[in-house]
């Protein structure tokens, strides 16, 4: 009897299938299904516990994405079901069932590993125009796996950029794996602002009806502009201005060489010949001011001295010529005292 009960359970639920993923603490995880995602209008993910499976998401949706948290459930180009848990924690580890009402759905084995490999700073930052290069190291048992790099845009949406299978190249991104050190490469050239978002570094896992990607760590590139200093000179006039440049592909190699050096040293200013003939000039300019400043000082006090001199050789002469002072009663007795 317990059989058959059972078997018509099975019958109602549809097929079961049981796979593992492997992620990684402050990674993602994308889960790939063959379900058709428009089968019907009931998806849900859940997660199993002891007595029975707590729900995560269930919606009745005709639309193409339903989310929650850091859950979502949404179809992709080829209409098949996908599963993205994103900012995974030790307490994601578990296992979950998913898919459509009850005529199908699958069950994972979610494994929450610690990432203490990657090496990578959670943001990364850039100026307009550099050349940079992102490495990263990755987990030994990956070493033969597909490595991918993605982009997040505004609507939390995946977007692949780059695999070391098909796509090492794609316009300005390129990507390189070296398996020996377990490192993996990829180099932005002339940056943009188009290239401020997240970016996610896994690796692929395509065996059997279900597939995943395993993020194991995420970076935010933060553009920014760069101020330089530029002397643009003429066959008539010399000038210095100071604006903000922004490039573009059309940069010279002396610009990029510029921005180079000024990427190393941000605050370095660049000095033309005129611009040191003009501080040299200031220098004199400055000089020439504090030694004739010093001479009207030396001629002022002098002046005040002769000035002092003659007013108080006038003062004893005319004390000597006043009879009041001459014949005052002390005075006198003083001399008579001494003729005496």
């Amino acid at each position: 009897m317990k059989i058959l009960l059972l078997v018509i359970l099975y019958l109602i639920s549809g097929p079961v299938d049981c796979f593992d993923v492997i992620g990684y603490s402050g990674g993602s995880v994308i889960v790939i299904s063959d379900i058709n995602w428009y089968k019907h209008n009931s998806k849900y993910i859940c997660k199993v516990n002891e007595k029975n499976c707590t729900d995560i998401i269930r919606a009745d949706t005709k639309r193409y994405q339903v989310q929650e948290g850091r859950f979502k459930l949404y179809a992709n180009t080829d209409h098949h079901f996908l599963v993205l848990i994103r900012k995974l924690k030790p307490q994601d580890d578990g296992m979950y069932r998913f898919g459509l009402g009850d005529q199908s759905n699958l069950t994972m084995n979610l494994k929450v590993y610690n990432n203490t490999f990657s090496g990578l700073p959670k943001i990364i930052n850039a100026y307009l125009g550099q050349n940079i290069t992102i490495t990263c190291n990755y987990p030994e048992e990956y070493e033969r796996n597909t490595k991918s790099v993605d982009k997040v845009n505004d609507d939390l949406k995946n977007i692949p950029i780059l695999d070391t299978n098909t796509n090492f190249q794609n316009g300005r991104f390129s990507i390189s794996d070296d398996r020996s050190a377990k490192v993996l490469s990829v180099n932005i050239s002339d940056v943009r602002e188009t290239d401020e978002v997240f970016y996610l570094f896994g690796v692929w896992n395509g065996d059997g009806s279900v597939r995943y990607s395993s993020y194991f760590t995420q970076v935010w590139l933060h553009v920014t502009e760069l101020s330089t200093l530029i002397s643009p000179t003429t066959t008539t006039t010399t000038r210095t201005t100071t604006i903000t440049t922004k490039t573009t592909k059309t940069r010279t190699d002396t610009d990029l060489m510029t921005s180079a050096a000024l990427i190393e040293t941000p605050s370095a200013v660049c000095f033309t010949s005129s611009v040191i003939i003009i501080i040299i000039s200031v220098c004199v300019f400055e000089t020439l001011l504090l030694i004739g400043g010093c001479g009207i000082m030396i001629y002022k006090v002098r002046q005040k001295g002769t000035q002092d001199y003659t007013l108080s050789f006038k003062s004893k002469e005319n004390k000597q010529l006043t009879p009041d002072n001459a014949y005052s009663a002390s005075g006198y007795e003083n001399i008579k005292t001494s003729s005496m």
